[in-house]
């Protein structure tokens, strides 16, 4: 090799290796501006409360809201929130009133206030899914018989509050299981999982800008960004998570509204792929937008039915992107491929005749620029949440006249994803159809659902790709 060629070698290395550093110190940039933004709104607006000390209640402080008796009334707090408010919280009886407090939108019921002050709160909340699944296959010596299995999808606890005006924190811990039913199998031995699910701080900075740091939802598809425990068929899409991080994960959003409600943005740093078999340790980069041509959606979350209380027409688009996310050969260390992802979706909820309409779909396309062709690609670029995609939709009919104690909402769900490799085959095709009804007696705090689906595979190439059909009912309950 002349010497020409040597030098502009290292000159193109240097180049290089010099934009990597740029990177990093970029991303490591927008990460601290995120926490320094967050700690500098909690550290104005706690000098803000130092200089203007409101009138304080006689209540005593920490005081459970709820269980006050005789004269005895319960602060009414000027909390200012994007947040919807609740009704009654905890057991009070007579004139008493419980005071009408903000709550992250996933949950269902006021649950248990506990004062601190005028502007501080703790609230306490329970969530349980308990469900019963029935699967045509999946036990016996040879896994071609019957499976049934009791399990909670949910089961949850939530600690939420706001701290300050405008500063508000949420913290959900959760187990799951133990189940053998999964979305495409069913598992030799029952899994449960226990875990901190969520953990965040969000920090009102003004009217049109937060910003939330912690483990919370990827604000990248609308389903995941759906309340739990609003759904409008059992659950979100079995296939609709991302990769690696599924559906929370680690990191910073700068989200907000504006034009009125009418425009929502959301804009995240998170971890993305963790694995030391990555090429590189890079965050992920999420930026969703979405547009409410009716009623504003202007929470962090979204609900899957709103059961006639809105009249909703929302469309929504979102992208992602991570660099050096996987190799195309995990064992030789080669193929380095970048991660790639969009998603588009339009929901409906709109009152007809005695009851509301609700009506959704979406589309998502994840790409690791095929690694899934290597030798040995990385376990996160294949399956059920690697490289694919594929839609959804899904429709339900809320009656506002009750039957018995409760009511009614059919819901239908049809969808279609194409998997770039999955259980061993390339191009494997997935048709899900599914049909339900849920009886909803107290809202969504008391709620019996049921639910039939079947999943057709295109090619039947092995035991893992074989066609199938599942029975799911749920009680949901909350307080």
């Amino acid at each position: 090799m002349d010497f020409p060629l040597i030098a502009l070698t290292a000159i193109g290395r240097q180049a290089k290796e010099k934009f990597m550093m740029n990177a990093i110190k970029t991303r490591t940039f927008l990460l601290s501006a995120g926490l320094i933004l967050l700690l500098f709104g909690v550290g104005t607006i706690s000098a803000a409360e130092e200089t203007s000390q409101p009138a304080v209640s006689s209540a005593p402080t920490g005081t459970p809201v709820g269980r006050m008796s005789g004269a005895e009334e319960a602060p009414q707090p000027a909390v200012s929130s994007p947040l919807p408010t609740g009704t009654h919280v905890g057991h009070n009886s007579g004139a008493e009133q419980a005071p009408q407090l903000p709550r992250p939108a996933c949950l269902t019921s006021d649950g248990a206030v506990i004062r601190m002050n005028d502007i501080a709160f703790m609230r306490i909340n329970y969530q349980s899914q308990l469900a019963f699944a029935w699967r045509d296959t999946g036990s016996g010596v040879d896994g071609t018989r019957d499976t049934t299995d009791f399990y909670f999808r949910r089961n949850r606890l939530t600690v939420s509050g706001q701290a300050f005006e405008g500063v508000t924190y949420d913290v959900k811990i959760e187990q799951m299981g133990p189940r053998r039913v999964g979305a495409l199998d069913v598992a030799r031995e029952p899994v449960d999982d226990f875990e901190v699910l969520e953990a965040s701080v969000d920090s009102e900075l003004s009217k049109g800008f937060h910003v939330t740091a912690g483990k919370t939802k990827i604000p990248f598809t609308r389903e995941v960004l759906e309340g739990c425990f609003s759904p409008l068929s059992v659950d979100r899409s079995l296939f609709i998570a991302t990769p690696m991080q599924r559906t929370r994960d680690m990191g910073v959003v700068f989200w907000g509204n504006i034009i009125d409600s009418r425009v929502r943005y959301m804009a995240a740093i998170q971890e993305g792929q963790e694995s030391g078999d990555a090429p590189e340790s890079s965050q992920r980069y999420t930026g969703r937008v979405h547009l409410s041509l009716l009623d504003p959606e202007d929470g962090y979350a979204y609900q899957g039915t709103y059961l006639g209380n809105k009249m909703v027409l929302t469309v929504g688009a979102a992208g992602q992107y991570e660099s050096g996310a996987v190799f195309s050969d995990v064992i030789s260390k080669t193929g380095e491929e970048n991660y790639k992802a969009w998603t588009a979706d339009v929901f409906l909820e709109y009152p007809l005749g005695n009851g509301s309409v609700t009506a959704s779909t979406a589309y998502m396309k994840t790409d690791f620029n095929k690694a899934y062709q290597g030798g040995n690609p990385d376990p996160g670029s294949i399956g059920i949440d690697g490289e694919k995609k594929g839609w959804y939709a899904k429709a339900g009919y809320y009656f506002l006249n009750e039957t018995g104690p409760g009511h009614i909402q059919p819901f239908v769900r049809y969808e279609e994803w194409q998997f770039a490799l999955l259980n061993g085959v390339y191009a494997q095709k997935i048709k899900w159809t599914g049909a339900g009804i849920n009886y909803l007696i107290k809202d969504q705090n008391v709620r019996l659902t049921i639910e039939y689906a079947k999943t057709d595979f295109k090619d039947e190439e092995n035991a893992d790709s074989v066609d199938f059909t599942t029975v799911t009912s749920m009680l949901q309950f909350g307080f």
